[in-house]
C-alpha cells in the first residue's frame, strides 16, 4: 500500500485490528484495512477496502473504548504507589495496589471481558470476495 493511500485513512483506522483473509486455496493472511493481497498459490487478489469504512471504524471504536479502563487503572495504581512512597508509607501503597489488582482480576476483569466479547459479537463480520 502506498503512503498516499495510507494518508487518506483516519489514523485510528490505520492502526486498527488486522483483518483475516482466508483464500479458497488454503492460504491465510492478516492485513490492515486498505491493504491488497495477491495469493501466491492461486493468484486471486483480495482488497480489504471492500469492507465498509464505517463498519470497520465501529469495530475500532469498540476496541479502543474497552482498552481505556485497564490503562486508567494502571495509571491510578502507579500514582498511588508513587504517592505512598513520597509520604513514606511505601509498604501501605504496595499493599493497597496489590489488593486492588487482586480484586480486579477476580471480580472486575471477568465481567469486563464478558461485556467486551458481547460488544464484539454485535460488530458485523464480512465475507470479502476476490477481485
Amino acid at each position: 500500500m502506498s503512503n498516499e493511500a495510507d494518508l487518506e485513512l483516519p489514523r485510528s483506522i490505520r492502526r486498527g485490528p488486522k483483518i483475516t483473509i482466508a483464500c479458497e486455496c488454503g492460504e491465510k493472511r492478516y492485513l490492515s484495512y486498505g491493504e491488497r493481497w495477491a495469493c501466491e498459490k492461486c493468484g486471486r487478489t483480495w482488497n480489504t477496502r471492500r469492507i465498509p469504512l464505517e463498519e470497520y471504524a465501529e469495530l475500532r471504536r469498540t476496541q479502543l473504548r474497552y482498552r481505556r479502563v485497564p490503562v486508567v487503572i494502571a495509571a491510578v495504581s502507579l500514582v498511588c504507589v508513587v504517592a505512598f512512597i513520597v509520604i513514606g508509607k511505601a509498604l501501605g501503597g504496595l499493599l493497597i495496589v496489590a489488593f486492588a489488582a487482586t480484586s480486579w482480576s477476580m471480580f472486575g476483569h471477568p465481567f469486563y471481558k464478558r461485556r467486551y466479547r458481547e460488544q464484539l459479537a454485535k460488530v458485523p463480520t464480512w465475507k470479502i470476495e476476490p477481485e
